[in-house]
């Protein structure tokens, strides 16, 4: 047993899974999640549009279809965005991303009765906080990143945790039988070139989603009852890695933007997934769940001191107003 086995095995416990892999980025993991499923070429699995864009490719390059649902609610899949799709469409699989660390409140168990393998993808989702919500409880399989950006992070690669031993089998570790058999992947496991406390990652991760929680609160108070929408059980229970900004009309957007880059705040824009391209050439399905368009900026939550930028965030209040 190498020590990437061991930190598999310790992390799967805290995911309520039996073992774990840890792979050489969360891409493959993903991959390899999807590949242990053994679905059909075409079968088709849910997710939610806004994700990275690497989690639609990997879907497209098994053969695939991504049915892509742009949320109600803007941040997560409910039940009802789900329900809506799956008395239109046969969903074989479901990839259910816990996006900006929003606990996706779903009863997963309805779903696996239907016959639909769930993935969960957990790399922004470290301590939740929802005692009602076990992660990978009710799910198939967990995938996770451990890059630079993620709060549970030693830089690079990822990882899946699972309860099926016969995971292993699709899993090429010497590089010989893949590439050969296209069931089999290498699974370019990340040498660990010195010993990881996983207690102490942990550790680090909770001490970043604190300080991501904690600048939350902050935009949440100035930007409250802006034209931004409420859709939290609470923001107690959230990673918030990014703190979201709506904007309905696309000229206040733009100047929003334009007065970003005259600061020091960090902001990101939503992954740029041609829809309109995958539905022409059937590659995908898209299902848009909002009432009306909206735009979206995400506001950085790690690193940041909010006081300092206490002015600019007001003048982009005003904007919004």
């Amino acid at each position: 047993m190498n020590d990437n086995y061991l930190l598999g095995l310790e992390i799967a416990k805290d995911f309520n899974k039996k073992y774990g892999v840890i792979t050489y980025s969360g891409t493959l993991a993903i991959e390899i999640a999807l590949k242990s499923l053994h679905l059909k070429k075409g079968a088709k699995v849910l997710v939610l549009a806004e994700v990275c864009y690497s989690i639609i490719n990997t879907i497209w390059k098994l053969g695939l279809i991504p049915v892509m649902v742009i949320a109600e609610n803007q941040l997560y899949l409910t039940d009802k965005d789900i329900e809506k799709v799956i008395n239109k469409e046969k969903i074989d699989c479901m990839m259910l991303v816990h996006q900006y660390g929003i606990w996706n409140n779903i009863d997963l168990n309805k779903y696996s009765q239907k016959g639909i393998k769930i993935i969960e993808d957990v790399a922004q989702a470290w301590k939740v906080g929802n005692n009602n919500y076990e992660i990978g409880k009710n799910s198939d399989i967990v995938v996770t990143s451990f890059g630079k950006s993620k709060p549970l992070s030693y830089g690079i690669g990822g990882g899946l945790f699972f309860n099926d031993e016969s995971i292993f089998k699709i899993i090429d570790y010497s590089d010989i039988e893949s590439r050969e058999k296209e069931d089999i992947l290498v699974s370019y496991t990340y040498p660990l070139c010195e010993d990881i406390s996983y207690d102490k990652l942990k550790l680090i991760a909770n001490k970043i989603v604190d300080e991501q929680k904690n600048n939350a609160k902050k935009y949440y108070e100035l930007f409250y009852n802006q034209n931004i929408i409420k859709c939290l059980d609470s923001i107690e229970n959230s990673v918030w890695h990014r703190y979201p900004i709506w904007v309905e009309d696309y000229k206040i957007y733009k100047k929003i933007i334009t007065k970003l880059k005259q600061t020091d705040l960090e902001y990101q824009l939503s992954h740029r997934i041609d829809l309109t391209e995958l539905k022409r050439n059937k590659k995908g399905i898209k299902y848009d769940n909002r009432k009306q368009k909206k735009y979206i900026i995400l506001l950085r939550t790690r690193n940041v001191d909010i006081n300092k930028q206490i002015d600019i965030l007001k003048e982009i209040k005003g904007i919004l107003v």
